[in-house]
């Protein structure tokens, strides 16, 4: 399950980097998209510590 939350997470990120966007909204993409990686980044460790979400 973890795994697929991984794949779900980096789907997202490539949607909303392909999404063309300007001033404010420019900037609250990448920190969304910077947050994702974290969560990303989260679960990666989870699982490599044998925890499945």
């Amino acid at each position: 399950m973890t795994e697929e939350l991984i794949k779900e997470v980096k789907h997202i990120q490539q949607c909303l980097n392909a999404k063309e966007m300007s001033g404010d909204d420019l900037e609250e993409k990448m920190q969304i998209v910077k947050k994702l990686e974290e969560v990303s980044s989260y679960l990666k460790d989870a699982l490599g510590r044998g925890i499945e979400f």
